[in-house]
């Protein structure tokens, strides 16, 4: 069976392949804000230095240690998430498949792409979630109700949230966006931002596309969408921030809440990173990770193989800050 051969289906070429195919959008992955940073460890070190987290350097052993903190530092360590999914190919799969005009490799090759592609969709589904969780400041588990990380109660930061009366229609809203913007602003401390997405819940887009205030706005943003291509999301902009409506559903409780919005920057560096650990595999021990790996093992009496694709990731917002929940009143 053409998948014992390790050139072919070894778990460098599996890696390979499953990072080469295509990529199922979702919202906030699709903004790329969060930046890939891959990593040698299984975990991450953090530091808060005046409000904003930066990473500690790991170093060797016996190198020569820091000087003394002349100034109290809050580290901690985070673990990268393992997100694991598991698939087979029967020898059954493959037994009467011939490619057309080609070897019938090719065609057990197009088998395994249908499984990594399947598994690698779940796992970037559930990349998106965590990412949510980041961008809410509590990392759930699949349950949606197991907490995998606060990094509020990590490092003691209070939760910037505002409320914005969109109910009553004699509300300036614009100076209510002045204001949040305002508080948000102070907390640059110099990081450049080209801009800022408000991810809104259906129930927060409608409450503000359709009041008083900026409805006419919003009607001459949808009428010049025609000449703007490829846009898919219900989305409009104003005073430099872009609102997107965020209807995803994880069906598992974890969704931007009714009549709630998360505002967070654009365009900065330093804000938001995911981190990415190796796979838990002989071949990958101490090399800088990627971010899938796939990998396929014999079955008992060689009736197939068990396929097992998996990521390491840990999404943080570096900047906690800088993003705030917007309540509608």
């Amino acid at each position: 069976m053409p998948l014992s051969s390790n050139s072919q289906f070894g778990v460098v070429p599996l890696t390979q392949a499953i990072n080469r195919l295509p990529v199922t959008p979702t919202i906030i992955r699709s903004l790329g804000i969060f930046a890939s940073k891959p990593l040698t460890t299984t975990y991450v070190r953090v530091e808060n230095k005046n409000g904003a987290l930066r990473l500690v350097k790991a170093v060797p052993r016996n190198a020569a240690g820091e000087p003394p903190a002349r100034e109290t530092r809050n580290i901690e360590n985070f673990d990268m998430l393992h997100l694991p999914r598991a698939d087979v190919v029967m020898a059954d799969d493959v037994q009467n498949l011939r490619a057309f005009g080609g070897q019938n490799a090719t065609t057990v090759a197009s088998v395994v792409n249908d499984r990594l592609a399947t598994m690698k969709a779940d796992i970037e589904m559930t990349r998106e979630h965590l990412m949510l969780g980041a961008l809410q400041g509590k990392i759930m588990n699949a349950d949606g109700t197991s907490e995998l990380l606060d990094i509020y109660n990590r490092f003691g930061f209070t939760r910037q949230a505002h409320v914005w009366d969109l109910g009553t229609q004699t509300t300036k809203v614009g100076e209510k966006i002045d204001e949040t913007m305002t508080a948000l602003k102070r907390n640059l401390n110099g990081e450049a931002v080209n801009g800022w997405i408000c991810l809104c819940s259906p129930a927060f887009m409608r409450a503000l596309v359709y009041h008083d205030k900026i409805v006419r706005i919003y009607e001459r943003y949808e009428q010049a969408k025609v000449y703007r291509e490829g846009e898919t999301w219900v989305d409009f902009m104003h005073k430099n921030i872009k609102f997107i409506q965020y209807d995803h559903d994880f069906g598992n409780g974890m969704k931007i809440a009714d009549g709630e919005a998360i505002l967070l920057p654009a365009g900065s560096r330093t804000t938001f990173a995911e981190f990415f650990a190796p796979a838990n595999y002989n071949e990958t021990v101490n090399t800088m990770a990627q971010p899938y790996y796939a990998k396929r093992v014999a079955m008992k009496f060689d009736k197939g193989w068990d396929l097992e694709a998996q990521s390491n990731p840990l999404p943080l917002v570096l900047r906690p800050e800088l993003v705030a929940t917007i309540k509608v009143a």
